[in-house]
């Protein structure tokens, strides 16, 4: 193979992973912006929030 060749196919194979790449991380941030998924830092926020309502700190919305 001529070098002329392995420069067209290497640009060529990053190209398509990085096309890839791409299209995963929108398709990703698509289906968290349809479902709603909550990030760690969120998800630590609810845990705590239930752990109050499970101890009797908090009383849930609605439960009067």
């Amino acid at each position: 193979m001529n070098p002329v060749a392995e420069v067209l196919s290497t640009v060529f194979g990053v190209v398509l992973v990085g096309a890839i790449a791409y299209e995963i991380r929108q398709r990703r941030k698509r289906l968290r912006d349809l479902y709603n998924v909550l990030d760690a830092e969120d998800k630590q926020v609810v845990a705590d929030l239930d752990q109050m309502v499970a101890s009797g700190l908090l009383q849930p919305y609605g439960a009067n």
